[in-house]
């Protein structure tokens, strides 16, 4: 978490080409799901499948929830930040990095415009936890 224009924000950084990044910027809002690690397992297969391609969904035994802003989380996470959409921002390569094994390590991704990272921050609007 971040202070940004006065508010609670978070920070996220993703591949220009990421469906989740085109789901944020069209719904305007997100949501942050933290989930103990009995979960493990369940939440690096949603992060390994695109959305765009498949019902994930339906291959994991999380129960989906709706939050009262009509966001969607999990029953089963044990942290849920709800985020208002603030700005997507990008770095301009190679002005905006200064460390030289920044430089050498972003080189090659930048030749190609689809694995540009995007910076994306919210306004946190709401905070559930799960008791223990």
């Amino acid at each position: 978490m971040v202070l940004l224009f006065r508010k609670p924000m978070t920070m996220l950084i993703f591949p220009s080409n990421r469906y989740t990044l085109e789901r944020i910027t069209d719904e305007k809002k997100y949501t942050l799901s933290y989930f103990s690690d009995e979960y493990r397992e369940q939440v690096m297969f949603l992060g390994s499948k695109s959305g765009r391609d498949s019902d994930k969904m339906r291959e994991v035994a999380l129960t989906a929830m709706s939050t009262p802003h009509g966001n969607m989380s999990f029953q089963e996470a044990r942290l849920i930040l709800e985020c208002m959409l603030t700005q997507i921002t990008m770095p301009e390569f190679p002005d905006d990095f200064y460390a030289q094994d920044a430089l050498d390590y972003l080189r090659e991704p930048y030749e190609d415009p689809g694995e540009h990272r995007k910076y994306v921050f919210g306004e946190i609007i709401a905070v559930w936890t799960k008791k223990a």
